[in-house]
């Protein structure tokens, strides 16, 4: 009879971990490039020779949404957003990070460089370093930033193999041990920034059903621990 309460406190226990990702979730709705989580289950078979088999609740991944955020007009001439694939890659101290929040600025030294201050890396490598006194900075849609005095290098866009194994870092930035690939025909939005792809209604219903659910399994505890308690009142009485 254990069991029961075991099984429905193993299903507890991913709830409350997949609450938080959902709450996290909400809080990020507004998170420039943010990209929903979801948690990923499976069951965990318990399989004594001496006794009924026990499924048990797990939690095993933590899966990133990767549908595109909503785009957001800015007019910043250095406010650039992606249409579909790839990440802007950027220089950081501990080596290349990834991202999909576009806005850029320049540095006292000219270089493009991200929220995080971090240069923006070029197609073909190296970074990004705009003229401040040749005019206005233009960025075409296969990133090319130029001025009126012409081209100056074009934004690197790279992707993978498999965007599910880029780990989640300090202030958004992602990093992965995989090689990136330059994307050949990048689509680069000038003047727009890529929002949240989370959507708080459906967040807000999700963390809903799942409350429900939780206390659904709080029941079954409940009821598994009363019904143990007059067991063990009847054998008392018949002792």
């Amino acid at each position: 009879m254990q069991n029961t309460s075991y099984v429905a406190l193993s299903r507890q226990m991913t709830m409350a971990r997949e609450l938080e990702l959902v709450a996290n979730n909400i809080a990020n709705a507004e998170t420039t490039a943010y990209r929903g989580e979801r948690m990923m289950f499976t069951d965990f078979l318990y399989d004594p020779s001496d006794a009924p088999k026990t499924h048990f609740a797990r939690d095993v991944a933590v899966v990133r949404n990767l549908a595109q955020g909503r785009p957001i007009e800015t007019g910043a001439p250095l406010d650039v957003m992606i249409e579909g694939d790839g990440y802007f890659q950027v220089e950081t101290p501990f080596g290349p990070r990834y991202t999909r929040n576009g806005k850029f600025s320049t540095d006292v030294d000219g270089r493009l460089v991200s929220v995080t201050g971090d240069p923006v890396a070029a197609a073909g490598g190296g970074t990004i370093t705009v003229p401040l006194n040749d005019g206005p900075i233009r960025v075409g849609a296969d990133g090319t930033v130029a001025t009126d005095a012409g081209p100056v290098a074009q934004i690197a866009v790279v992707n993978f193999e498999s965007e599910y194994l880029l780990r989640k870092t300090q202030s958004g930035l992602y990093a992965t041990d995989a090689e990136p690939q330059e994307v050949e025909e990048p689509k680069i939005v000038q003047g727009m920034i890529e929002g949240s792809n989370v959507q708080p209604v459906v967040e807000m219903t999700r963390m809903m059903s799942l409350l429900r659910a939780f206390e659904a399994a709080q029941n079954v505890i409940d009821t598994e621990h009363d019904n143990q308690r007059r067991a063990v009142e009847r054998i008392l009485r018949q002792a």
